[in-house]
């Protein structure tokens, strides 16, 4: 690890809020500006991308993510239906109620190489905390994070990360951590990686 460099860029905390989050289901999906085929192309997405459902309309659905430079901080537009799957929640049968994580932060931190200020890796730091997990003796969390990159040519692109750990539980309110690490290609000559949003729930328990 002497050949690089730490560069802790951002901490972030999100609270979470009454939305329906919909996750892509399919690489390469457009979002358009208009609920049609013909609608203007904005961007494209990848599986796993987490948006937010704001409308639906003839078998479109209108999201919003963040992750562009656009005058509102977020993008809206519009996805074939077929492509997005709601995110689910999770509920425990024994105890008869849905399982809540609260956020207790995230933090990002970069490599980049020695000699020159692109980035080829991350490490993203998230915890976590049960609420009222009495009874509970394992549960299996997913965290889902907005990234965006910044090329050393200005463009800004969306990564969206994704990872499931199983935890064991030993107190109601214990607090859990992960990490996600991800490797960058050193082709697309990254300068910048900030963490735009993230979100951490419960996806099986016993």
């Amino acid at each position: 690890m002497n050949k690089f460099m730490f560069a802790f860029l951002l901490m972030v905390s999100c609270q979470a809020s009454a939305v329906d989050y919909y996750v892509v289901t399919n690489d390469f999906v457009r979002v358009r500006a208009a609920p049609s085929l013909d609608g203007r192309s904005l961007v494209m997405l990848n599986k796993g991308h987490l948006v937010i459902k704001l409308d639906e309309k003839d078998g479109w659905t209108k999201i919003y993510f963040i992750g562009r430079e656009e005058a509102n901080g977020r993008t809206e537009g519009w996805m074939s239906s077929q492509f997005l799957a709601p995110e689910t929640v999770a509920v425990n049968e024994a105890l008869k109620k849905e399982l809540v994580l609260a956020d207790k932060g995230a933090e990002l931190g970069c490599e980049k190489v020695i000699g020159n200020d692109f980035i080829q890796g991350c490490d993203l730091y998230l915890e976590y905390a049960l609420v009222k997990g009495a009874g509970l003796k394992k549960i299996k969390v997913n965290c889902s994070a907005e990234l965006v990159a910044k090329t050393f040519k200005g463009d800004l692109i969306p990564v969206p990360v994704s990872q499931t750990l199983e935890h064991v539980v030993t107190a109601p309110d214990e607090r859990f951590s992960m990490n996600i690490l991800m490797k960058a290609d050193l082709s697309y000559q990254l300068t910048e990686v900030n963490l735009e949003g993230h979100r951490c729930r419960i996806v099986e328990s016993l």
